[in-house]
């Protein structure tokens, strides 16, 4: 029950990232409020692992990534259509293949390899050129910053963050990802924020 709850929360998450966007609020504070509940409550679990640095610098340098991905996300959701936009961020399993195996020297399985295919397949038959448009090709490509984000911080979650709890390792991606959006939080307007 809780992986089906889990999977609808992240399945609607774009329709209220664009009802925000929509309404105003920058990508970037939208970004920032995604991940502010999760450090917040979470964060203090960091204390009883603070000898473990190396590996919470790890899940704070891969939730900063993420943070930062998901402003583009949240910036194609703007003039992309929520379905299309939805359909690349899906594409991070191709991304979390290609980081592992660049970074991680995790060599892909073949089964892997088809999988990753399939995935690319399935998003250029969904953005193929009839359904893309030149006004919104940039948004989506700016867009693959989020998947590419995700990646990253499941490769670090699999390989860098195993001395965690898992509440843990969350904790961290999630404080990354408030540091890593803050200097663009301080620099908004209150009135954005």
């Amino acid at each position: 029950l809780g992986i089906l709850f889990a999977s609808l929360c992240f399945g609607v998450l774009p329709y209220f990232a664009r009802g925000l966007a929509d309404q105003g609020m920058p990508p970037h504070v939208i970004a920032f409020h995604r991940f502010t509940l999760a450090a917040v409550v979470l964060s203090p679990l960091l204390i009883r692992h603070r000898h473990k640095v190396r590996a919470i610098l790890w899940g704070l340098g891969a939730g900063a990534a993420m943070g930062v991905g998901w402003i583009g996300y949240v910036a194609a959701l703007r003039s992309a259509p929520v379905a299309l936009v939805g359909v690349l961020y899906m594409t991070y399993p191709v991304f979390t293949l290609l980081i592992a195996w660049i970074v991680f020297r995790v060599k892909p399985s073949l089964r892997a390899i088809g999988a990753a295919g399939l995935i690319i397949v399935a998003a250029f038959v969904a953005s193929g050129p009839a359904t893309v448009g030149p006004h919104i090709l940039t948004a989506l490509l700016l867009s693959l910053a989020a998947p590419l984000g995700f990646g990253l911080g499941i490769t670090v979650l699999v390989y860098r963050l195993t001395g965690l709890t898992p509440l843990a390792r969350i904790a961290a991606v999630s404080l990354g990802s408030v540091l890593g959006l803050l200097p663009l939080i301080v620099t908004a307007p209150p009135s954005m924020i």
